[in-house]
């Protein structure tokens, strides 16, 4: 039996009448310090009804309760109750759960929805940078959890490749002498004739009456050159169409590299008409309102700001477009909810697209739900690809992994003699990964991501590489050992197995399923990362105090299961986060 449920039928037994009316998710909680217990009842609930004060209910209440099963020892501490699970019970609850599935069914929902969640959302003809890999992970991470809950995950990518910021590149590239395209990192060079195209244009308080009306002449040629775009003339559309596979490319480089994936692309090139039509019908329906020669959905009544969907000169917007991708969406992949992972900047954006969805009588516009973050920012200040301000992905991809193999290399480790540098490759990747993946999934959503790659380089901190040395310390436990572990085998003598560091990694180990059931109420895996981290310093407490291959047999046997446990859970944590472990760092 699980333990919460022993000590909630071991309280409903002792209690009788009183426990119908009690809330066990209010009143039965760990306690504040792990050496109290694994769970503890505060009394206070009882006191009115049985005209006592909560200290005595407690030491009625525990000495009513015989420990037994799952349950090894129950006190009285003050108000509480506390109640300490058998270790030698709980150990072989726990690996028999992972041995046949009941510990992957405990973090299923009950219930299976159809989800879309759609991430990164790149934009081509700018450089991809590290800024942007906090979307992609974001989204990729609850994807995995989501999959994880039993829900079917419908992962989707939207790409920005049409529009102004497309237009000022081509004008860039057909008027300079920007030289022959490099072998690698186009985007970032494309992105690079953005910037100095926006540089270009952009009129400062400097400018004299002359330089502005030569920057105004500037814009209307880009404005010129969108519209060779839209009408499809043969020049334009030949440049456009090989730069922007350029750059579909890289991103499918990046998205392989970080084992993203997606089952469906959708390009904002491609919703331009559908987005005219529904802008045309809804007016003519009333929904869509003219004003000042713009089209606009009035929200005042839910206390929002007009939605503009069509400006005056009869260009479409963001809005514009979201509002065809949201009926595609609902229409042509018969989803529930739909997800959206967008920077906080789009918050009012989210809120008029979703209330000019119910406007327009789209009933599952209540099921959208836009996934805010906070932007990934340098130490001393904001990341800009207008101002080329980024690293590019590509160099920091080849900077990340030469700092890890440079530095692996230069520490003399037994286990990494005989490699070859295909494994010395490899690993440096999984470190690589594993550091930038962490570094931006181990803040919350709700604050910003300080990029500062040398700290989340660092294998003794909170970093990535910290929880892959870990996991790599239990693997090479079991390479000085022939002694195998089924964890299908219950552990019938502990020895002197039920130590304060083991009974902390054994109850942390079990509340993986109710981390992840936050995370899909919160949509933040951050708590992911922290489980991991916490994880990792328990283990290496217990690594320093439960000496494991040197204890006597009974010992031995159950400290071996607890590692292939902690090996076992912390790897399924990892994956939920597109981590993998390796063997030796």
């Amino acid at each position: 039996m699980d333990f919460r449920e022993a000590v909630i039928e071991a309280l409903t037994h002792a209690l009788g009448d009183d426990a119908s009316s009690l809330d066990w998710g209010r009143f039965l909680s760990p306690p504040k310090k792990a050496e109290m217990g694994d769970l503890a009842f505060g009394c206070f609930p009882l006191a009115k009804a049985r005209r006592m004060a909560p200290p005595q209910i407690a030491a009625e209440v525990a000495a009513a309760i015989e420990p037994t099963g799952p349950i090894g020892k129950v006190e009285a501490v003050g108000p509480y109750v506390n109640f300490f699970a058998d270790p030698l019970a709980s150990l072989n609850a726990l690996t028999g759960a992972l041995a046949d599935g009941a510990f992957d069914a405990s973090m299923r929902s009950g219930t299976s929805t159809r989800i879309m969640v759609e991430f990164s959302q790149p934009n081509t003809h700018k450089t991809f940078h590290v800024g942007h890999l906090r979307n992609v992970l974001l989204g990729d991470a609850l994807v995995r959890v989501l999959s994880a809950r039993g829900h079917d995950v419908v992962p989707v990518n939207y790409y920005g490749d049409f529009g102004i910021d497309v237009a000022k590149c081509l004008w860039w590239l057909t008027t300079q002498d920007v030289g022959t395209p490099p072998a690698e990192g186009r985007t970032a060079w494309l992105g690079a004739a953005y910037s100095q195209a926006n540089t270009a244009i952009t009129i400062t308080d400097e400018d004299d009456e002359a330089t502005q009306a030569a920057k105004h002449a500037q814009f209307k040629d880009i404005r010129e050159v969108l519209r060779r775009m839209e009408e499809g003339e043969p020049d334009i559309t030949q440049l456009y169409r090989e730069t922007r596979q350029w750059c579909l490319d890289e991103f499918a480089d990046v998205y392989r590299w970080l084992d993203v994936r997606f089952v469906h692309d959708f390009f904002e090139s491609e919703l331009e008409a559908p987005a005219r039509a529904i802008v045309d019908a809804y007016l003519a329906k009333g929904t869509f309102v003219e004003s000042e020669g713009a089209i606009i959905c009035d929200l005042e009544d839910v206390g929002l700001v007009p939605a503009l969907v069509r400006k005056s000169d009869g260009a479409s917007l963001y809005m514009t477009w979201d509002l065809a991708l949201a009926a595609d969406k609902f229409d042509k992949f018969g989803i529930e909810r739909s997800y959206y992972v967008v920077a906080s900047e789009q918050n009012l954006h989210f809120q008029q697209l979703f209330a000019t969805l119910e406007k327009m009588g789209y009933d599952r516009a209540k099921d959208c739900r836009h996934v805010s973050y906070e932007l990934v920012m340098l130490p001393d200040g904001k990341m800009s690809s207008r101002k080329g301000t980024a690293t590019p992905f590509h160099e920091l991809r080849h900077g990340v992994l030469d700092a890890i193999e440079t530095k692996m290399r230069a520490e003399a480790r037994t286990e990494r003699e005989s490699w070859t540098d295909d494994q010395w490759h490899e690993t440096a990747r999984k470190v690589a990964i594993a550091c930038l993946k962490y570094g931006m999934l181990r803040a919350g959503n709700t604050r910003r991501v300080i990029y500062k790659l040398e700290d989340w380089l660092n294998p003794e901190g909170d970093t990535g590489a910290y929880l892959l040395y870990s996991l790599a310390r239990i693997s090479g436990i079991f390479r000085k050992t022939d002694e195998a572990v089924d964890l299908a085998t219950a552990i019938d003598a502990g020895g002197e197995f039920g130590g304060q560091a083991e009974r902390d990694l054994l109850g942390h180990l079990g509340r993986l399923p109710d981390v992840i059931r936050r995370v899909e109420d919160t949509l933040d895996p951050s708590a992911i990362a922290q489980f991991l981290y916490d994880g990792a310093k328990k283990f290496s407490r217990f690594y320093q105090e439960c000496p494991v291959l040197k204890a006597d047999d009974d010992t031995r046997r159950a400290r071996l299961a607890l590692c292939k446990a902690a090996e076992t859970v912390f790897t399924k944590a990892l994956a939920l986060l597109g981590i993998e472990p390796v063997e030796a760092m």
